[in-house]
């Protein structure tokens, strides 16, 4: 798991402590782009891989799943004894930071889902977000080029960058156990492009947003919104608006 160091800004470390997590197929250094706007602000940034993929691949097993994801960002918190924590996920990563905010409330002080999945009590990503036609070539794709336990990255993008790993199809099948009620604070900012995949992952994510009473900030641009701009100096300036606010 990576870490990016803190750098100062006008003398002093900032309160917030800024953690992102990846989404399917990507690793830590997915969010160097968008960090460095971070942390020219003066912000501690984290960026952890999830086990099996990435720098980290040496771990993948059919028995990785989203519980084992949420215990990886859940123990590097507390390893690291980070605080006052802006916890943000990326696509699949908005399941693993919802565990984590679960499991770790007292340390976490905003949620961020950034194109990212809602989940509520019980559910989980293949069967609750996407649309059954995408569903179906998802675990389509499983069984033919997975060898029934990995999504091939190809499934996204073909053919996928020297980045890009397998995913465990656990991650994908595994239903979250909450323990308690959603935060308080969180943003849900989605994007537009490719609604056909993308689709149901907006909806339900806007709809929880508005039922929670979290900020709702929509960002032209595609998934990936935090690589490229205009879309990452525009969640770049989200993502540090609500660190001020969180002083």
């Amino acid at each position: 798991m990576s870490v990016v160091a803190q750098t100062s800004n006008e003398g002093g470390a900032r309160s917030s402590t800024f953690v992102l997590v990846h989404g399917t197929f990507q690793w830590g250094g997915q969010w160097v782009p968008l960090a460095s706007i971070l942390e020219e602000q003066g912000y501690t940034v984290h960026m952890p891989t999830l086990s099996g993929l990435g720098e980290r691949n040496n771990l993948l097993s059919k028995q990785v799943g989203l519980s084992t994801h949420i215990e990886d960002v859940k123990n590097y918190i507390q390893w690291y004894n980070v605080t006052n924590v802006i916890l943000v996920g990326h696509s699949y990563g908005g399941a693993v930071i919802t565990g984590v905010a679960d499991a770790l409330p007292d340390r976490i002080a905003h949620v961020v889902y950034v194109d990212a999945t809602v989940l509520n009590q019980g559910e989980n990503l293949v069967d609750d977000f996407f649309t059954t036609e995408v569903s179906k070539g998802i675990k389509g794709a499983v069984d033919k080029f997975g060898d029934g336990w990995l999504i091939p990255p190809e499934f996204l993008r073909n053919p996928p960058p020297k980045t890009m790993s397998k995913q465990p199809f656990k991650t994908y099948t595994d239903r979250i156990d909450l323990q308690g009620p959603p935060p308080k604070s969180g943003t849900v900012i989605n994007a537009t492009e490719n609604p056909e995949i993308f689709g149901v992952i907006r909806e339900k994510g806007s709809k929880r947003a508005k039922e929670r009473g979290w900020s709702l900030h929509i960002v032209e641009g595609p998934h990936p919104l935090q690589e490229k701009n205009p879309s990452k100096q525009k969640v770049a300036e989200i993502l540090l608006d609500i660190a001020q606010d969180n002083k």
